[in-house]
């Protein structure tokens, strides 16, 4: 719909990116239309088009072109009056270009020419915004005609005369000299190009011109053509045939040089650029990757084969190589002459562009180069390229070059070039050129029959080529790869070529020692340097000549002379065969400093071995009777006697001591039997032949025999203190016996090869152990039960019973009594046959089954390091033998048997299996103990057992449940091929059987929890704990009713290279449920707890779902539940709904919307969008027609790893996009996010986190949320782990430091890596922010504080003086005046149990002006906690609360201690209310204090007083001096009585509260009783006053009331008239009379005023009343007492009531 509204009248065509530009401007006036050529009479040619003004012939033609000036217009009008009209070229806004006018045919005067024959002329305008100018012929050049409507005239030819139309030819290229640019012609059309490149210019008959357009600007240059100078030239095409001819190709050679457009025959060489030369040298190349395709390319090393088609032309001298260099690239020559001696007629080079490899061959007629075809794995080369200038080489003929700009041919050799370099390729055939610098020998890979040897030859090093028939033994291989380190090359010319051999670790090798070697040119002296391997894969020439002596001859194999001779003084070297069998020899590669540590020790003419000889006496086969024939071998080695001590002596008697050997003479047959003798027991010797019966000495002519002898400090070799051991002799050695094992000596001396039966130890036969680690053997007097030897000569097994030793009759494992190291260990164990054989073992970590005798109480033997020893079994699984039988199985503490089962994995119940949770078996039955990973191993395909490993050290077997498992043994495997454990109800039985199998790409739904996901997007699976997301399932769902986790038979290969094995479930169940019946179900220990997988539900096809998790529960949707999710169109970040799926389907929701935060997927749920803005649909349907309705910006991306560093903020939600998934972040921490980029900002630059567009979040596990700018300085540690801190006064971040301080913290401790001085904090490897709470210096200790928790704050002081607010990655700075408790452990804001059950204690912070200090809490103070809003008080020692309302004693912060009222709320809240009245308060801890609001100042009563308080109670308080704690009582009023309290009337109420009276009280008509406190007599109304004194003065009586003894004492009156005046608000009554106050009544009676009765009454004086009592009470008589007199009367009434 789009494209209908563009214009019709402009469209672009393009052709290889070359646009050319249709348009109907404006129809072209011709006669019809159409521009053909007329039938018409031509005139004579006119050089200008025809001036609008011309009146005479040519004049304008109506519908034709005229010119006017310099613009050129239509022409109008009439034949007869033409006239000029519109401008059509030559002003701005109009077309430009060349525009070509028939100005030779008569009658069609200045019509423009669209098309047109090779004879068609006319003149030719070149017009712009700025005018039109006439093109004048000049040479032939060429222009484009801008109208032309085809090929015909597609261009112009402008020669000295005229312009002529010329028919441009499809994918030609032709100049413009108008713009100065390509006119490029397609099939239908031409049309200007400027692209840089270069161009044939068709447009010249002769084709020797080229076109180079450069920076918008083409020229079109003639080749100079120069004949003497031969040499071809290739550039880049850039003509419109480039995409099949892709290089123009000049050869000045031809007769008639051009250029052409060529395709390389083959993409194997290069051309030379010749746009890049410079000088002698091409700075570029032309490298071809197809034969359509190529580009100029700078190479600055390498070898190229030259793709020039006249380099493989013998006629011509172009060299077939290029060489490229750091200085450029040239053509490299090669001579077509060689020696015919020359070991090899062929040339090698590295391919620059493949890496293969160049040969170029010599035959008669050139020499020829090309990529070696052959294989050339493993091989090595000469390397031509490196050519060795050394004097020493052969000599060299300097030739002159054939050609300019190649390299002069130098590689002309008589026997062999000479190289810098060898080319070595590897398996996949590709080559790499090594500079050698150390001797080295490869077979030369060119010809078999030679060796590339590297060496010094005379002063210089190079590498060259010898035939092997000229050399002789070993060389080192150099180009070996592992197998085969030496090179042999016989022992003399009948060797035509050098084999590989494997190496001896045993013995040297003789090197060459020819005379071709050491002769000119070589002069390589090898004699006397002998090669060793120190591996099997390596192999090493003495630096060194080697010592004179006898060497094991390692190269036995092919000459059968095991030994090698060399002689220094001669110099000579051979092989040799040793004298006679079982004969030794020093062995001369042993020498160290003056003795030698080995011997050779020959066993048979054609088999000798270096051995580590034992303490004794040896005979030298290489010496003299007299000087050098005995050997004498101690720990320190082993030396030559200077002299021989001979049995029988000249001279005189010499005593012979235990130890000491004599050598014997020849017998009388003049035979030499050469024996040595030892001595047993001491002896002398002379002149004398010793006797044969002589019990002091021993030898033997054959065998050996044993003695158990003591021999003293110096008589036998390496005996250095005194020695009772066993020894053997020998006819031509003595030695101490050492090695590990028992000896069975008979009575001849002789040792027991076997016995049958029993033999009773210490009669006829002597037992002995030995041991190799102290090199002593101890004879056996007696042996325990249950412990076994073993013959090492004989590999028999013996068992010990009493006193008596017999064959082990019983197959099994023993542990090896007789071998013991340390003095105790024991590191050996029998395995043995039932008839005694045995075989010792030293194995490690390892189990055997025990056949001791206490196999019923022990029934394993376990091995470790130096030990082996039996153990008590517990049931479970063993690794077994070496790890080469299985695994043992314990189903009780002595039933142990090797498994029959061939599981893959075993829980590991030995001793190694905190480090090593596993057994892991290969095939079975190849078991290792492993270090067990975190996830799942199922024990065997086809079961439903999986060993689950939450931790390395803690793993347990469980059944299997629906779903997948991470499979921990992907650990195991070194390739890449991940696999997933899958487990599903199986189609035969009704049990779960689980399978491992290829992953796929997603996530898959774990079996095992309800927020465990196994997540294989990359190339590697893992566990993955989730919380909430949205993921893509790795797993299809289907509508079959087979469970999509069920496919029948699996199969998956475990063994690396091996066969995968196809296995029948219903089979393998069988097998499995008989093996684990017979073991007891041991793998069976399971959880009660039994997952239940969800039920999948599946669609027609296999498709892709989803996985979505919320809450920590995580489902994998069902097809159902799959169609509800919306689908999205994606291009470019931009989503839309679509809907169009569900327009007819009534049964999906139409979702119209999808907010940012949400998601999406395609059509095929394989990809999920994450929204990041409202996602609308795309298409609304009005009418029946589908409109578009777009969003405006980008509202989605891909969930793919190109997001995996991002975060994306909605509100205060933070997720993560990746592969797959979409999941919101919850991990605790502080995470600056610049929400603009969805960055998280990293701490590099302080600037990047006060972005405007950084916002911080806070996350505490389960939600995240932004946060607000603190309100005081605060200091954090993000998720990048850098301290930041927020300045309030500046309204900025700042990092703390340049570089943070790491620290460790432990116990309230820290150790920071810095100086702990210029601020207070440092951050753990775990990003937590630390508190100092001291001055610490760097990788000391001191006090410190921290969290552990994002959502609890500990109080943390800094030495420092400030108080912070700490949680795990945030300190915010307490600012609020205040107390804050902490509880002593962690110093979290101690919570009201803690303050009396923590061991740790309290402290009390106390804050003001933002300066902190610890508080001593101060008795009778209650503190107001800021954070938790307690009040508590310590008093003696224990914290206490308020225990009810009312007042009490607080302090807010250390500045102020008041009186505050602590009240309980209709809501039952706790309010406290600081009083704003002076007077006194009573608090709940019965303490009176009087406040003064004006100085916020309350004071603890000092003095005994009765206190009216202002909550109107009246206490009374005594205050002890003696210190003695102040004590108040409340006095008791009468409720609903009135009291006159200092100027104010009150109604007592419940409670003795006294409750001012106030206007609804103030009853004018009641009669009431008031009372007045005598403790306020001093403020009594005077008319009260002088009534009381009345009746005092006249009746000697003032009646009180006082009803108890904490009772209000009080005189009562009745009074009336209530009045209240509301301004002052205070009542008033009217006197009625006072408490027993006497009046004269009309009849001059006294009446008696009584309280009861409301008024007056008669008066009568009743027995024991006072006398007075009925005086009227202002009677005269007393008028005359004083006043003064009156109050003492009162006071002392008074006084008198409120004692009692």
């Amino acid at each position: 719909m789009i494209l209908n509204k563009i214009k019709r009248s402009i469209f672009l065509f393009c052709i290889s990116r070359i646009c050319m530009v249709y348009g109907q401007e404006d129809e072209i006036p011709t006669p019809a239309n159409v521009a053909v050529p007329r039938v018409t009479t031509p005139r004579a040619a006119t050089t200008e088009l025809v001036s609008c003004t011309s009146t005479t012939s040519p004049i304008p033609i109506p519908n034709n072109y005229c010119l006017d000036g310099s613009v050129i217009k239509i022409v109008t009008g009439t034949t007869t009056s033409p006239s000029a009209g519109s401008t059509k070229f030559g002003k701005s806004g109009l077309p430009s270009g060349n525009f070509f006018f028939d100005m030779t045919t008569t009658s069609n005067e200045g019509a423009i020419i669209t098309e047109g024959s090779d004879s068609t002329t006319g003149v030719g305008y070149s017009c712009n915004s700025s005018g039109c100018s006439l093109i004048k012929p000049d040479n032939k050049k060429t222009y484009i005609n801008s109208k032309a409507t085809g090929l015909k005239c597609a261009y112009l030819e402008c020669d000295t005369s005229e312009c002529t139309c010329k028919e441009a030819k499809a994918k030609e290229s032709y100049y413009d000299n108008t713009s100065e640019r390509v006119i490029n012609c397609s099939s239908n059309r031409c049309s200007l190009t400027s692209v840089a490149g270069y161009y044939i210019d068709y447009g010249v008959d002769d084709l020797n011109y080229l076109i180079k357009c450069s920076d918008n600007k083409c020229t079109s240059t003639e080749h100079p053509g120069d004949s003497s100078n031969y040499k071809t030239e290739f550039y880049i095409n850039a003509g419109l045939d480039k995409s099949t001819k892709p290089i123009i190709y000049f050869d000045n050679a031809q007769s008639s040089p051009k250029f052409s457009e060529i395709s390389p025959k083959d993409t194997n060489g290069v051309f030379l650029d010749s746009d890049t030369i410079s000088g002698e040298y091409y700075k570029n190349v032309i490298v071809c990757s197809s034969t359509t395709k190529c580009s100029s390319v700078t190479m600055e090393s390498g070898m190229y084969l030259n793709a020039d088609p006249t380099a493989s032309t013998s006629s011509l001298t172009i060299p077939q190589l290029v060489q490229c260099t750091s200085t450029g690239c040239k053509g490299y020559t090669l001579l077509d002459e060689y020696d015919t001696n020359a070991n090899s007629k062929n040339l090698y080079f590295i391919d620059g562009l493949t890496s293969k490899l160049i040969q170029c061959i010599y035959d008669s007629s050139a020499t020829k180069c090309s990529l070696y075809t052959n294989d050339t794995a493993g091989k090595y080369y000469l390397d031509y390229a490196s050519e060795s200038t050394a004097t020493t080489c052969p000599e060299n003929e300097a030739v002159t070059p054939t050609a300019p700009s190649t390299t002069p041919p130098s590689n002309k050799y008589k026997k062999g070039f000479c190289s810098l370099s060898i080319i070595s390729c590897n398996k996949s055939q590709i080559c790499s050129s090594h500079i050698i610098s150390t001797n080295s020998q490869f077979i030369d890979g060119d010809s078999y029959e030679n060796i590339l040897m590297c060496a010094t030859f005379g002063e210089d090093f190079f590498c060259t080529s010898l035939k092997a028939e000229e050399l002789s033994y070993y060389y080192i291989n150099s180009g070996n790869t592992g197998e085969y380190p030496l090179l042999f090359c016989g022992v003399d010319s009948t060797t035509k070529k050098c084999t590989e051999k494997k190496a001896s670790l045993t013995g040297y090798y003789m090197t060459d020692n020819g005379s071709t070697i050491s002769s000119d040119p070589y002069k390589q002296n090898y004699v006397g340097y002998l090669i060793h391997c120190v591996s099997a894969t390596q192999c090493v020439l003495s630096s060194d000549l080697a010592n004179s002596g006898y060497y094991v001859n390692a190269g036995v194999d092919n000459t059968n002379l095991p030994l090698i001779k060399y002689d220094s003084d001669a110099p000579n070297i051979e092989e040799v065969p040793p004298a006679e069998k079982e004969s030794y020899y020093i062995d001369a590669s042993s020498l160290e400093y003056s003795t030698y540590s080995n011997l050779i020790y020959c066993e048979s003419i054609k088999s000798c071995a270096s051995i580590d000889p034992k303490d004794g006496y040896y005979y030298n086969a290489d010496g003299d009777d007299e000087n050098d024939r005995i050997i004498s071998c101690s720990k320190v080695g082993c030396v030559i006697n200077d002299s021989v001590q001979r049995c029988t002596v000249d001279e005189k008697v010499i005593p012979l001591s235990p130890g000491n050997y004599c050598y014997q003479r020849a017998n009388d047959s003049g035979e030499d039997e050469h024996d040595i003798n030892f001595v047993i027991s001491e002896f002398e010797i002379n002149s004398e032949s010793i006797d044969p019966s002589n019990q002091n000495i021993t030898y033997t002519s054959s065998g050996s025999v044993y003695h158990y002898v003591t021999v003293t400090l110096g008589n036998f070799p390496g005996i250095t203190s005194l020695t009772t051991t066993l020894f053997e002799i020998t006819s031509n050695s003595i030695t101490r016996v050492a090695n590990d094992g028992v000896y069975i000596i008979n009575s001849k001396n002789e040792r027991v090869q076997s016995i049958s039966g029993s033999i009773d130890i210490g009669k006829s036969y002597s037992l002995y152990t030995c041991s190799q680690s102290t090199k002593l053997c101890g004879k056996i007097q007696s042996c325990k039960e249950g412990t076994y030897f073993f013959d090492e000569k004989s590999g028999k097994g013996y068992q010990c019973s009493s006193n008596e030793i017999s064959p082990i009759d019983t197959a099994g494992c023993y542990v090896d009594s007789s071998y013991v190291v340390h003095k105790t260990l024991t590191p050996g164990v029998l395995q043995c046959e039932d008839n005694g054989s045995c075989v010792r073992y030293t194995p490690t970590n390892t189990y055997f089954i025990n056949a001791g005798v206490d196999n019923n109480t022990k029934a394993l033997i376990y091995c470790a390091s130096n030990t082996c020893e039996t153990q008590v079994a517990s049931i479970g699984y063993y690794r077994a033998e070496f790890g080469h039988s299985g695994v043992i199985v314990c189903t009780t503490s002595t039933n142990c048997k090797i498994s029959s089962l061939r599981y893959n994995f075993y829980l590991n119940n030995g001793e190694d299996k905190i480090t090593k949770s596993i057994i892991v078996c290969s095939k079975g039955v190849n078991c290792e103990t492993k270090h067990a990973y975190e996830g799942y191993y199922l024990i065997q395909e086809n079961n439903n057992l999986l060993i689950n490993c939450k931790m390395p050290s803690s793993c347990e077997v469980e059944e299997g449940s629906t779903g997948y498992y991470y499979n921990a043994a992907n650990n195991y495997r070194p390739s890449d091929i991940e696999t997933i454990i899958r487990c599903s109800p199986s189609t035969y039985t009704d049990s779960v059987l689980c399978v491992s199998e290829k992953k796929n790409e997603g996530f898959y739904l774990s079996g095992k929890g309800h927020n465990i996901l196994v997540d294989c997007m990359g190339s590697k699976c893992k566990q993955k704990v989730v919380e909430d997301g949205i993921f893509l399932s790795a797993a299809l769902i289907q509508t079959s009713v087979k469970n999509v986790l069920s496919q029948g038979r699996d199969k998956f290969s475990d063994e690396e290279g091996g066969d995968a094995i196809v296995v029948d479930r219903v089979e393998r169940v069988e097998d499995n449920g008989e093996m684990l019946s017979k073991e007891s179900n041991v793998m069976l220990k399971l959880n009660e707890q039994r997952l239940i997988g969800r039920a999948q539900s599946i669609s027609n096809e296999p498709a892709s779902t989803l996985i979505i998790c919320s809450g920590g529960v995580c489902n994998e949707l069902t097809a159902e539940e799959l169609n509800l999710i919306p689908v999205c169109t994606y291009s470019n970040d931009m989503c839309y709904l679509d809907n169009s799926k569900n327009i007819n389907n009534s049964q999906n929701k139409i979702i119209t919307s999808v907010f940012a935060g949400d998601f999406c997927t395609d059509m095929n749920r394989s990809t999920i969008y994450f929204a990041t803005e409202t996602i609308v649909e795309y298409n609304d349907v009005i009418s029946g027609v589908l409109s578009t309705s777009k969003t405006v910006t980008k509202n989605c991306i891909r969930a793919t790893s190109q997001y995996s560093s991002n975060l994306f903020t909605v509100g205060n939600s933070i997720y993560q996009v990746n592969n797959g998934l979409i999941m919101e972040v919850h991990d605790k921490g502080y995470y600056f996010i610049n929400i603009d980029k969805n960055k998280l900002v990293y701490g590099h630059e302080i600037k990047e986190y006060n972005n405007s567009n950084v916002r911080l979040y806070k996350c505490d596990g389960i939600s995240c949320r932004i946060m607000d700018k603190p309100t005081s300085d605060t200091y954090y540690t993000d998720v990048t782990k850098r301290i930041l801190k927020y300045s309030v006064e500046e309204g900025k971040y700042s990092f703390i430091s340049k570089k943070d301080n790491i620290c460790m913290f432990a116990d309230n401790t820290c150790t920071p890596k810095y100086d702990i001085e210029e601020n207070d904090f440092c951050i753990t490897a775990e990003g937590y922010i630390v508190v100092a709470g001291e001055k610490i210096k760097s990788r000391e200790t001191g006090k410190c504080y921290m969290s552990t928790s994002i959502t609890e704050n500990v109080l943390a002081y800094s030495y420092n003086s400030v108080l912070y607010l700490l949680n795990s990655n945030a300190a915010k700075k307490v600012v609020t005046n205040g107390y804050y408790f902490a509880e002593n452990n962690y110093y979290n804001s101690a919570e009201y149990k803690s303050f009396n059950a923590t061991s740790s204690g309290i402290t009390l912070f106390g804050c003001i002006n933002n300066s902190c200090q610890v508080y001593e809490p101060q008795p009778d103070i209650y503190y107001f906690d800021m954070i938790t809003n307690y009040l508590i008080q310590k008093k003696d020692k224990t914290w206490i609360s308020p225990s009810k309302v009312g007042y009490i004693n607080v302090s807010i912060n250390p500045e102020e201690v008041y009186i505050y009222s602590y009240t309980m709320s209709n809501t039952k809240e706790l309010l406290l209310t600081k009083v704003n009245k002076d007077g006194w308060y009573y608090t709940i801890d019965k303490k009176m204090y009087q406040c003064t609001a004006k100085i916020k100042s309350c004071k603890e009563i000092d003095d005994t007083a009765y206190v009216f308080t202002n909550s109107n109670e009246i206490y009374y308080c005594v205050v002890d001096s003696e210190g003695e704690p102040t004590e108040c009582n409340k006095r008791i009023c009468t409720v609903d009585q009135i009291y006159y309290i200092k100027d104010r009337y009150y109604k007592c109420t419940n409670g003795s509260y006294m409750e001012l009276i106030r206007s609804k009280q103030c009853d004018h008509d009641e009669v009431v009783v008031i009372n007045f406190p005598l403790i306020y007599t001093n403020s009594f109304p005077i008319k009260i006053y002088n009534t009381i004194s009345d009746i005092a003065k006249n009746n000697h009586h003032v009646p009180t009331q006082k009803l108890s003894r904490n009772s209000l004492e009080t005189i009562q009156g009745v009074f009336t008239n209530c009045t209240y005046d509301a301004y002052d608000e205070l009542a008033n009554y009217d006197q009625i009379c006072m408490q027993n106050y006497v009046k004269l009544n009309s009849d001059n009676e006294p009446d008696i005023c009584s309280v009861k009765l409301l008024g007056y009454t008669y008066c009568t004086v009743e027995d024991g009343d006072d006398p007075n009592k009925c005086n009227p009470s202002s009677a005269i008589t007393f008028k005359n007492i004083s006043k003064w007199h009156h109050v003492k009367i009162i006071a002392a009434v008074l006084i008198l009531f409120i004692a009692f």
